[in-house]
């Protein structure tokens, strides 16, 4: 039994459920506000509450500063974290993955004196994190668009950005592949490129393919972790004066994250909550990349007993 697949698939299948079906369950809505009001029991005694209001029955979460339910806003904003880390992942793959395949087929291994780097390692050396947060800062703060355009603008820069680095290791694994006798066996039979790209070479490396997906979510979730830190939110940051504070458009994971990071000392459960949230969904898809990798390791090591 792999026990590392299974968990991880558990945990991350019930939270994008959640993240989805939750907000049919929840207790309240995200758009409900507790107001400050007096409370007197059973005994005449009276109490002022007042928000945030630390988890308790009613909220198993707490609320923010504003009395919003912090359950409503994990479950409405799961759904642009979730999404975007998942779109991007995919079209990461997808494109980088013909590019790295069409360039590890037709292209040839130079040796060059000089020992000049390649321009994918050129790339791939630049941190992705820098490129994207100078292109979305200046349309983040304060935007005029949608959540829903901003949220596919940030995932368009960051599918472009992660590209290279997927064509690179794609385009390596091909070039190896390649010379197989499998390979050279086709191409003497009158098999076309495309042909043997699609039939023979993309077969062989689906296992591949599937554990880079996978690798690239958790990359994705880390990047849009450090955007976060300097206030760039997927669907947009609020920007209010008097005192100077940020507030994410649409309670993404780690927007919630980013504008609760100076309640670390007082309201604790503002800041740790959606953080353990954010972890736990980042940990399942590491749990489910372990998994697959101990799967396909046992599978091509074993051998014939014949």
């Amino acid at each position: 039994m792999n026990r590392a697949l299974i968990a991880g698939l558990i945990i991350t299948l019930v939270m994008i459920a959640a993240s989805f079906f939750g907000q049919y369950l929840a207790p309240h809505h995200v758009e409900d506000q507790v107001a400050v009001h007096y409370v007197v029991d059973a005994n005449g005694q009276g109490t002022l509450v007042v928000p945030p209001i630390s988890p308790n029955a009613e909220y198993p979460f707490g609320t923010d500063k504003a009395g919003t339910d912090l359950m409503a806003k994990l479950i409405a904003g799961s759904k642009y974290t979730i999404i975007v880390s998942l779109a991007v992942a995919f079209a990461r793959i997808f494109i980088g993955g013909i590019v790295g395949l069409l360039l590890g087929y037709f292209g040839k291994e130079k040796k060059s004196r000089a020992k000049r780097l390649p321009l994918w390692n050129v790339l791939n050396g630049i941190p992705m994190f820098i490129i994207v947060w100078m292109v979305m800062i200046g349309i983040s703060i304060n935007p005029v668009v949608s959540p829903v355009y901003l949220s596919i603008i940030l995932a368009v820069v960051m599918t472009i950005v992660g590209i290279p680095s997927v064509a690179s290791t794609i385009k390596d694994k091909t070039m190896v592949i390649r010379e197989k006798q499998f390979i050279i066996s086709a191409r003497s039979i009158g098999a076309g490129p495309l042909t043997i790209i699609r039939t023979h070479i993309f077969p062989h490396m689906k296992e591949s393919f599937i554990i880079l997906f996978v690798q690239e979510i958790i990359l994705i979730l880390g990047l849009l972790g450090q955007l976060a830190i300097f206030n760039v939110f997927v669907g947009g940051t609020t920007m209010y004066f008097d005192p100077i504070e940020y507030v994410s458009r649409t309670n993404e994971w780690t927007g919630l994250i980013g504008q609760a990071r100076n309640f670390l000392l007082i309201y604790q459960w503002i800041l740790v909550i959606p953080l353990v949230a954010y972890i736990v969904f980042i940990f399942g898809f590491h749990l489910i990349s372990v998994g697959l990798e101990s799967i396909y390791k046992e599978k091509y090591s074993k051998v014939s007993h014949i």
